[in-house]
């Protein structure tokens, strides 16, 4: 009895399995193309250099890199967290990402020694090259030149 039911089970099994494979296979035909799962990605580039006012380059300046993606219609939120590079000897920099695609960045510039004032900006790459869910690459040159901060004594 116990061998009988077994033997059912495994053919029903069998004729189930085939049923799911001939209706997987022809749901895909018919001219349509295939719907693609996943999310839209892109790489970025972001360079730049960071100078006093008198062309000086600051080494070690910190920067902050803030993405900006779409939180519903046009609005932008940013990540609560940021990225971080700092700047070479001859004060440039170089932040290289790819992942989720980000309508905006954020960036702040920092010299961990207090000497000069930070500076932000905004900007929104130009994402070119993209194919499907590879949006393409988008490449930015941002140079600061921070200012001295005002001593009050």
């Amino acid at each position: 009895m116990k061998k009988r039911r077994r033997n059912l089970l495994a053919f029903s099994n069998e004729v189930l399995s085939a049923a799911l494979i001939l209706l997987g296979f022809s749901s895909c035909s018919g001219g349509e193309s295939p719907d693609e799962y996943g999310s839209p990605y892109a790489k970025y580039e972001i360079k730049g250099k960071v100078v006093d006012e008198e062309q000086e380059v600051i080494p070690n300046a910190r920067i902050l890199m803030n993405k900006g993606v779409l939180i519903g219609g046009d609005a932008i939120g940013f990540s609560p967290t940021a990225d971080t590079v700092y700047t070479e000897k001859d004060g440039t920099y170089f932040y290289n990402a790819d992942g989720e695609v980000c309508y905006m960045f954020r960036i702040t510039c920092e010299d961990p020694s207090g000497v000069h004032k930070a500076e932000t900006t905004e900007v929104t790459p130009e994402l070119v090259d993209g194919n499907g869910w590879y949006e393409g690459i988008g490449k930015e040159e941002v140079n600061f030149e921070l200012k001295k901060k005002e001593n009050k004594e």
